[in-house]
Formats: C-alpha cells, sequence, structure tokens
C-alpha cells in the first residue's frame, strides 16, 4: 500500500513536466492496474490483505475525486482560453475592418485628387498644341506647379515661340 501511495505520490510531482492529459491517463491506468493487483490477492486468499482493500478502495476513490476535479479544471481553461481566442478574432475583425475603410478612403481621395494633378495639366497641354497646330497665334500656355506635366508645358511654350519668332 506505501509502495502504491508513494508510486502515486512521485507520479504527481512529475505531473509538471507532463501534459494533464497524458498524467490524466497515467493515473487512471496506475490505479486500475493497483486494484486489480489487490483484487487478485485477495482472491487468492490472503486474509490480511482483506483489511487493505477497503483502504485501498477509498484511496483510489480519492485519486479518481482528484483526477475528476483536474479534468474539470483543464476543461475551464480550455473554454477560458476559447473564450479569449474569440475576444481577440473580434479585435482583429475590427482592426482589419477599420485599416480597411481607411484604405478605401484615401483610394477614392487619391482617384480625385490625381486626376486634378496630372491629367487635367496634360489635357489643358493637348489643347494648347492643338490650337498652335491650326495657327491660332494668341495661345499662351499657363504652366502652374513643378514636375514632369510642368517641364513638358514649358517645352512646349518654347517651341511655340520658336515657331512664331520663325513665321
Amino acid at each position: 500500500m506505501r509502495a502504491y501511495e508513494k508510486d502515486l505520490n512521485d507520479l504527481l510531482q512529475g505531473a509538471k513536466l507532463k501534459r494533464r492529459e497524458q498524467l490524466i491517463v497515467e493515473l487512471r491506468n496506475r490505479v486500475g492496474s493497483f486494484d486489480t493487483q489487490i483484487s487478485e490477492t485477495v482472491q487468492e486468499g490472503n486474509p490480511a490483505l482483506g483489511t487493505v482493500t477497503a483502504d485501498l478502495q477509498t484511496s483510489s476513490q480519492e485519486a479518481l475525486r482528484l483526477l475528476s476535479e483536474l479534468e474539470t479544471h483543464n476543461w475551464k481553461r480550455v473554454e477560458s482560453d476559447h473564450r479569449e481566442a474569440r475576444r481577440l478574432m473580434r479585435s482583429a475583425e475590427w482592426a482589419l475592418s477599420i485599416v480597411s475603410a481607411i484604405t478605401l478612403l484615401f483610394s477614392v481621395w487619391v482617384s480625385f485628387i490625381l486626376p486634378r494633378q496630372v491629367v487635367k495639366p496634360l489635357i489643358s497641354l493637348r489643347e494648347a498644341v492643338d490650337h498652335a497646330a491650326q495657327g491660332d497665334d494668341a495661345i499662351d500656355l499657363e504652366i502652374e506647379g513643378r514636375g514632369e506635366v510642368a517641364d513638358l508645358a514649358l517645352s512646349v511654350r518654347n517651341l511655340i515661340v520658336q515657331l512664331r519668332q520663325n513665321a
């Protein structure tokens, strides 16, 4: 009996290194195998072990109760982890929604700014070149801003001035 108790104590002391599921399985196996050994010995007719059987049954019941409590505690922890995972998922979904909305608003804003900054000056430049090609000498290009489009407009204006001087 003392060896059985020592075996269970050793198992519980080493429990920190094992997963809970593995510990539960080992406890059940050891309790069951010890019960079987005692029952077989008692059945063989050893009357000295008759009194030990009751103590063994009590110890087995206590070990099974502790095991059941361990399972309950483990299940509560799993449920808590699931709740926390769901909370994190909701937070991630909100963050993703906010980032998506900001990206959409930025895209819409850029789609309105880009035509004004790039496309509109190019259209004005094309119209001025078309008028100059038709012989309209009163064309005056208004150059606004900086960058490649403004440089191109300046070059076209210089070309038109050169053509007026040569004509």
